[in-house]
């Protein structure tokens, strides 16, 4: 396989497509990525059919579409006989940092979201969860998946996972309007631990209708569990970030080899 074309002053890198995706939205989503990152920024170098096909090893009527679905989005504009040209703009000519968006886990008085309900039953858990709680694999526990949105704009996607005499206490306003963690507290149960693992993943079906993406793409996920005072798993959480969105910034203290994060917990 080809290298692709080099982008700023970084060296070209080759591409590793996915047999299981259709190789025109592979290409569209390495191009998007690429403008989302600034790096055609201030240029008009952008490549046509024939350059993207080339660089990728790919055929033109595989760029050809990639091309044209970018031009549907609004990325690049496309003329006969022209050069595409980038649409999309950076606020700066610089490198700006992402504006940080609201806190993924969210606690306390901060309450940016406005939710959706996309399910909330008992159900066959996912198998980190059975492991959580130490039920075997298969389980039905009460979960519940919630579209988060922030500034009007689809922001994450949590699900939570509880024990059913726990979650069936949550009632349907409760869950459009209230952040999980307050429900808990609010319902006497005390939160004195919170561990996380952060990772990427493609979303499930669900997740990804919700916020607007396709399958093939993946997500930044963060998996939580809440523990009590004991350090019995009181929740098990996997949060889904939209693409779009940034995570707060955080700082780590060399002198005391610990995180903080500027976010609401």
């Amino acid at each position: 396989m080809s290298d692709s074309r080099p982008s700023g002053d970084s060296p070209a890198a080759p591409v590793a497509f996915d047999p299981a995706v259709p190789l025109h939205h592979q290409v569209y989503l390495h191009l998007r990525r690429e403008i989302a990152d600034g790096l055609w920024q201030g240029r008009d170098d952008f490549p046509g059919e024939r350059e993207v096909a080339e660089h990728l090893g790919i055929s033109v009527i595989t760029s050809r579409a990639a091309l044209d679905r970018l031009a549907g989005d609004g990325w690049i504009e496309r003329r006969r006989g022209r050069r595409p040209r980038v649409l999309y703009r950076l606020e700066s000519d610089g490198d700006p940092a992402p504006e940080a968006g609201p806190g993924m886990f969210e606690f306390g008085p901060f309450r940016p979201y406005t939710y959706r309900v996309l399910l909330a039953e008992n159900r066959i858990a996912p198998a980190e969860a059975c492991a959580a709680f130490g039920v075997p694999a298969g389980e039905r526990l009460w979960q519940c998946m919630r579209l988060r949105s922030a500034g009007g704009k689809a922001h994450s996607v949590t699900h939570n996972v509880q024990q059913p005499d726990v979650g069936e206490q949550h009632t349907a306003d409760e869950l459009e309007q209230e952040p999980m963690a307050h429900l808990l507290t609010r319902a006497g149960h005390t939160i004195h631990r919170l561990r996380r693992r952060i990772g990427v993943r493609h979303a499930p079906a669900l997740v990804a209708e919700a916020l607007g993406l396709t399958i093939a793409e993946q997500v930044l996920v963060a998996a939580f569990t809440l523990h009590r005072p004991d350090d019995s798993v009181l929740e098990w959480v996997r949060i889904y970030l939209h693409p779009d969105q940034s995570t707060p910034e955080e700082t780590m203290d060399f002198t005391t080899g610990t995180w903080s994060a500027a976010e609401h917990i």
